[in-house]
């Protein structure tokens, strides 16, 4: 499918336009569309008409025939009325940007939870677009046989409104008892006190490579993730457990961001998101070698504020450092490890950081245990690493690694607290 690229660029965008058409190339490219041309315009604000002005729609017209494109895509979301304008004046098929990643996201969604989440973004995307349709339809029915027709063409825009917001609450509904069930193992992960590392980062900047590259030097036969040379390569969240030096955390990725990434895509994917929100501490990984890093990294920001998990501890991570042009990069104020996925650069002083800020999972303690407390002789008895177990006279002796969060209830029995 061979397509036009169309922006406007305003004096109040922070994306070179060029950087934001080279994306928006790549987004069609996901679709396996193939740009022929692109055009962009500068403008105080996008025509409220036909997105661009009467000239440069003239030229794309002008290159819709000459390069027998089959689609245009226009690199910001639109209202109805200038898709259908720019349909009639183009006699080809319109789509915007934010449409794009609503059907890429179609094409990837996987799993049960991201098929429904994806659902549930185009059908709030379609809402708003529903009367303007049915307008039409209204307008054009009235002209021919009166106020008659037109109350049909109302009362049918009702109806689709209806059957489309009764979809919506039943995919809400859904959609929400999948998140108890992830509530459960998230409530479950913390009463074991296992520590959660988030991956964030602009799509394509290494998050599953980085996580691929963890398990397997933790583990040779560790199971790693989908990574892809492509934007949006996986919508789900993976879940890994990394044992490191007596230390454990569940390793956490995300669906990478993007700019200008559709509002209905934030609010759908909340439960996918809400891992972020859980984390004990992110990881965000920046792809250095990109000339665009600040526009990046300020997209990534700017998600994560709106998801109010700014706060949560942080380290950066300056991936593809066997690529970057500029080794004096670095982040001041502010926890960084410059890092390559296919160097192994500083993979293993990356794992001494995040055990470091995400604290120790267990502590060697000796405890002595009476023996009218058979029920905690039978807790450390239940998996947990024994050193040394020793019958004594006054209880049962033992050398153990004792998860963190169970410390407390053996606290009184630590011969080393008792000798205190």
């Amino acid at each position: 499918m061979k397509v036009i690229l169309v922006a406007v660029t305003t004096s109040q965008d922070r994306y070179d336009i060029e950087y934001s058409l080279d994306e928006l190339k790549k987004l069609a490219e996901a679709l396996n569309m193939k740009t022929v041309d692109r055009f962009f315009q500068k403008a105080e604000h996008p025509n409220a008409r036909t997105y661009v002005g009467k000239g440069k729609l003239n030229e794309i017209k002008l290159a819709v025939f000459a390069k027998d494109a089959d689609a245009v895509i226009f690199n910001d979301e639109l209202t109805y009325s200038q898709l259908r304008n720019l349909k009639e004046e183009l006699q080809i098929e319109c789509i915007d940007r934010s449409y794009l990643i609503l059907r890429i996201f179609e094409q990837r969604a996987s799993t049960p939870e991201a098929k429904l989440e994806i659902r549930l973004a185009k059908n709030l995307y379609l809402l708003p677009r529903i009367a303007g349709l049915r307008e039409k339809e209204s307008r054009i029915g009235g002209s021919k046989a009166g106020v008659t027709n037109r109350g049909a063409g109302e009362s049918q825009t009702n109806l689709d409104r209806r059957r489309l917001l009764a979809e919506i609450q039943q995919i809400r509904k859904s959609l929400q008892q999948i998140e108890k069930r992830k509530k459960t193992e998230r409530t479950r992960r913390q009463k074991n006190d296992i520590p959660i590392v988030a991956l964030v980062g602009y799509t394509n900047s290494g998050k599953s490579s980085t996580m691929n590259s963890l398990l397997k030097y933790v583990c040779e036969n560790g199971k790693t993730v989908v990574e892809k040379d492509q934007l949006f390569a996986t919508l789900s969240t993976y879940n890994r457990k990394i044992s490191f030096e007596q230390k454990e955390f569940i390793l956490v990725d995300t669906i990478g961001f993007v700019s200008r990434l559709p509002h209905t895509l934030i609010h759908s994917f909340y439960q996918t998101l809400a891992e972020i929100r859980q984390a004990d501490l992110i990881l965000h990984v920046i792809d250095s070698s990109s000339p665009y890093i600040n526009e990046q990294f300020q997209v990534v920001s700017q998600v994560l504020y709106t998801l109010q998990a700014d706060r949560i501890p942080m380290i950066f991570l300056l991936n593809k450092w066997d690529q970057t042009t500029d080794e004096t990069l670095c982040i001041p104020g502010q926890k960084y490890l410059t890092f390559s996925n296919k160097t192994q650069l500083h993979i293993r002083q990356l794992l001494d950081l995040i055990c470091q800020e995400v604290g120790p999972s267990t502590l060697r303690v000796r405890l002595l245990i009476p023996y009218s407390k058979g029920n905690l002789s039978h807790i450390l008895e239940e998996g947990l690493h024994i050193y040394r177990k020793e019958y004594q006279e006054f209880g049962i002796y033992y050398d153990v690694e004792l998860p963190v969060q169970k410390y407390p209830d053996f606290r009184m029995y630590d011969l080393d607290q008792i000798v205190q």
